[in-house]
């Protein structure tokens, strides 16, 4: 009798052993974690400014911005900004379908990324936003406004 209580007492122990391995518990959610502004893309910039203005990946600083966020289990995220001397603290929570996370922040705003991990580190990339600048003619030297697109892609650290 004695060896039936051990022969089961040993099954149990390793039913128990084998429920916690790590092949069983679930892949962490990759929207999860902080994540860095690392580029600026502009795209649209008409000729003769494409020239001078390029159309392409810039770095943040020449843009005088800085942003980063970290995205928490609990469905909520906490960020910072600095642009232009300031520094801004923001907060609210997030919820994501597929491959598109939503930050809805405290103020009511709301900005959508889609993730692409197909690069390492994975990215978030931002909607393309319609903006326009002052910008010197290289030709005429003169100012004129210049319609162009810009894009947002943070990195995850």
């Amino acid at each position: 009798m004695k060896r039936y209580l051990y022969s089961l007492c040993f099954v149990v122990a390793l039913m128990g052993l084998n429920a916690c391995s790590k092949s069983s518990d679930p892949a962490p959610d990759p929207l999860v974690g902080s994540w860095k502004l690392d580029r600026i893309r502009t795209s649209g910039i008409p000729a003769p400014f494409s020239t001078v203005y390029l159309n392409t990946d810039n770095d943040p600083t020449l843009f005088n911005y800085q942003d980063s966020f970290t995205t928490k289990t609990d469905k909520t995220f906490t960020g910072t900004v600095r642009a232009s001397g300031q520094v801004i603290d923001y907060n609210g929570n997030w919820e994501s379908s597929g491959t598109t996370l939503t930050l809805k922040d405290s103020q009511g705003n709301s900005d959508s990324y889609t993730l692409d991990a197909t690069k390492t580190p994975n990215q978030l990339l931002g909607a393309v936003v319609a903006a326009s600048d002052s910008l010197t003619n290289p030709t005429t030297q003169k100012d004129e406004l210049v319609r162009y697109n810009v894009q947002l892609i943070y990195v995850k650290q």
